[in-house]
């Protein structure tokens, strides 16, 4: 043991100072740069040993590897205290483990390195130990795992209850982790155990339960766990557990079942009663009875006038009439709700309903009502919206510096954005013009939310180190471990953005455009909040990426229309994935529907079709272009009704049209009343704007027919004027 000890202390000192020199495999002379490409072979041998369960064969690849490798010691200990564990010598696997354990770079096997070590110490009789190195490193272990691995050392050490209070938290915390299911079976063992000493679980806890369980559409275990939680709960919390009950079967659309149940119901907690009403309410609007809805809403109003579940019934049937273009009905529900939930999130969305139903209506005061929006709700999803919209009204009142000022206002604070988009076209016209200084003065007085972002593309030493740390797993063929440090990279050490250009590149080693896509919209959040011109290419490229380029544009020009409008769109559909299926079973990069593949098929003289073949790339993007250019055509070549088409239906788009008389294509938009579908509309026509900027100039111009039904670029409102 004492040798072990000496191993590990020597390993430790030996890579914090290769580490602290910037070694690895990068400063080192010819033989020893030979014998570091055999150590790398080594160590994937070794891991790929340890995957194929042959543990006796991984530990003489990986012996010596922690101490001939420092810059990926970390890993190579891990793999070897797993081999030695698995063969039953847990305290060689300890010695090895805690090497990962202690690595001085984070480590994205830390977690799993720990959780291993606390189960070879109680094996071993250390129990105690175990728990307290769970809990010293318990930040760095993922939350499900680091309260399993406690429970399990409890229990072996003894103490049942806290064992007990360890799994609840897994069970009721992290209703569809994988340690959910084992949480319960280890639950109702320790319950038969303990008996009265069993901790009695929080009531809260049990409801959340059941909501993630809901959430998750694991609608009949939510149901069973509610029906227990009436057994066991009492007063507000049981009220809850029985209205709920309701709620789980209005979620699983057993309408009337659903409808029976909480109209039977009686419940003495107003929060309770306030969300039995509301789904009734909301069951009603679902089975299109209005005079129902109606009356749900008047107790609401009546009994629980100040609760949140009464805002959500206004908004329910304020949009129920709003779907229905009946504005006397709609326009005093969202008064209502602006004025008397003024503190909530959803009172700015209110004020702009009846601010652009103003504007529509051409009022003269309608200026003063938009200028009032934007003071009152600076930080609103509709900002940038009011913001075009003053420009345009300048424009007409013969103020183009005002105009300029609003347009410069949303290319700085908004610069990735549909509105920008149409502000930069807006600025083209009033070029000649200044910024109006008063109304400079005015918007520099609002208290605009930070949405530009300037980032840094120069690595830092922790990032260079990290994706050196990377291209040695490549080099050793073990990808999948590094797309996990690049992953946990992005995560921890704050230059995500750089991480994700260089996850990106290994993700598509494998074909997952999408899941490089996916990286940094998660990983960089805020990505749109950065100016185009100060991130590299690459980076762009990587979050807009263009795979099957070849036949998108082929297919574009066969069908006359605009590659990057059809780029865009596919980005929006499926992210790139062929194998994308949605929740109504759309499928492929354009995501059609099997039907209409069928149909779509027969169009275009395929000798033969199934289902399946929507995920060959090929044959979705020949069908999807045929029917985006069948609706192109259909509605005389406007984008801005082809997409919403596209995304919400043409049958509903015609009766949009016939809701106001719009001036430009982006009035028509705002008007969209379903909010999927006017955000894909501008976040298509957004997306095409910047596959332009990127793709256009790198290749040769795609020839089209005239017209835009036949293929134009699609024109911003103010090249329509």
């Amino acid at each position: 043991m004492a040798m072990r000890r000496q191993w590990v202390q020597s390993t430790l000192d030996r890579w914090r100072k290769a580490l602290a020199i910037g070694a690895g495999l990068l400063c080192l002379s010819t033989p020893a740069l030979a014998q570091g490409a055999r150590d790398l072979q080594n160590l994937a041998r070794g891991v790929q040993s340890v995957r194929e369960k042959a543990y006796s064969r991984a530990v003489p690849l990986l012996k010596g590897l922690p101490e001939r490798l420092p810059a990926l010691a970390d890993y190579a200990a891990f793999s070897l205290g797993q081999a030695y564990y698995e063969l039953g010598d847990n305290s060689a696997a300890m010695a090895a483990l805690e090497i990962t354990c202690q690595y001085p770079l984070p480590s994205p096997l830390t977690g799993h390195a720990v959780v291993l070590s606390a189960e070879a110490l109680s094996k071993t009789g250390k129990a105690s130990q175990a728990v307290a190195l769970l809990r010293q490193y318990y930040s760095r272990i993922p939350v499900p795992a680091a309260e399993a691995g406690l429970a399990k050392a409890f229990e072996a050490a003894g103490d049942a209850v806290s064992a007990a209070a360890s799994w609840q938290r897994v069970y009721y915390s992290f209703s569809n982790s994988e340690q959910a299911r084992e949480a319960s079976d280890a639950l109702r063992r320790l319950r038969l155990k303990l008996g009265a000493a069993f901790p009695t679980p929080l009531g809260q806890s049990i409801l959340a339960r059941a909501k993630a369980l809901a959430d998750a559409k694991r609608f009949l275990e939510a149901r069973r766990e509610l029906e227990s939680a009436v057994l066991t709960l009492g007063g507000a919390e049981r009220d809850l557990a029985r209205v709920r009950i309701g709620s789980v079967d209005y979620l699983a659309r057993q309408n009337l079942r659903a409808h029976q149940y909480l109209n039977a119901l009686k419940v003495d907690d107003p929060e309770a009663d306030a969300e039995r009403l509301y789904h009734l309410l909301a069951l009603a609007k679902r089975l299109d009875r209005e005079e129902q809805m109606a009356r749900f809403l008047r107790e609401l109003d009546q009994k629980h006038p100040q609760s949140n579940w009464r805002l959500e019934g206004i908004l329910t049937v304020a949009n129920h009439y709003l779907m229905k273009n009946e504005r006397d009905r709609w326009e005093p529900l969202y008064r209502t709700c602006a004025a008397l939930f003024s503190s909530s999130p959803e009172a700015s969305f209110c004020d702009w309903k009846i601010t652009w139903a103003n504007y529509l209506r051409r009022q003269p005061d309608t200026e003063k009502i938009l200028k009032n929006h934007l003071k009152q709700y600076p930080g609103s999803e509709k900002a940038p919206a009011t913001l075009y919209f003053l420009g345009r009204m300048a424009e007409s009142g013969r103020d183009p510096g005002s105009a300029m000022a609003y347009y410069t206002t949303i290319d700085q604070h908004y610069p990735n954005h549909y509105y920008a988009m149409l502000a930069r076209d807006r600025m083209a016209t009033v070029s000649k013009a200044m910024p109006n200084q008063a109304t400079l003065d005015l918007l520099k007085a609002i208290p605009f939310p930070q949405h530009r972002q300037e980032l840094s593309f120069e690595p830092t030493d922790a990032t260079r180190r990290r994706l050196e740390r990377a291209k040695l797993l490549e080099s050793a063929g073990l990808d999948e471990p590094a797309e996990s440090e690049l992953r946990f990279a992005a995560r921890t050490d704050g230059q995500s953005h750089i991480i994700a250009i260089d996850l990106a590149r290994v993700l598509r080693k494998r074909g997952a455009e999408d899941e490089a896509l996916r990286a940094v919209k998660a990983y960089v959040p805020n990505y749109l909040s950065v100016p185009m011109e100060s991130a590299p290419s690459s980076f762009w490229r990587v979050a807009f990426p263009l795979p099957y380029r070849e036949s998108l544009e082929r297919n574009a020009r066969q069908k006359s229309l605009d590659p990057y409008v059809l780029a865009g769109l596919i980005r929006q559909e499926s992210e790139f994935n062929p194998r994308a299926v949605s929740r109504t079973s759309a499928r492929g990069l354009t995501q059609v529907m099997p039907s209409t593949g069928r149909q779509l098929s027969r169009q275009t003289g395929m000798n033969r079709y199934s289902t399946q073949m929507l995920f060959e790339p090929e044959v979705n993007l020949k069908l999807g272009a045929h029917y985006l250019h069948q609706l192109l055509a259909s509605l005389g070549g406007k984008w801005e009704e082809t997409l919403a088409s596209y995304n919400g239906g043409k049958s509903r788009v015609m009766r949009w049209l016939g809701w106001g008389e719009f001036r430009e294509p982006a009035e028509f938009i705002e008007t969209i009343p379903i909010k999927e579908t006017r955000d894909y509309v501008q976040i298509v026509l957004r997306n095409a704007s910047v596959y332009r900027k990127l793709y256009a100039n790198a290749s040769a111009a795609i020839p089209s027919e005239n017209g835009s039904a036949r293929g134009e670029a699609p024109r911003l409102a103010s090249q329509r004027q």
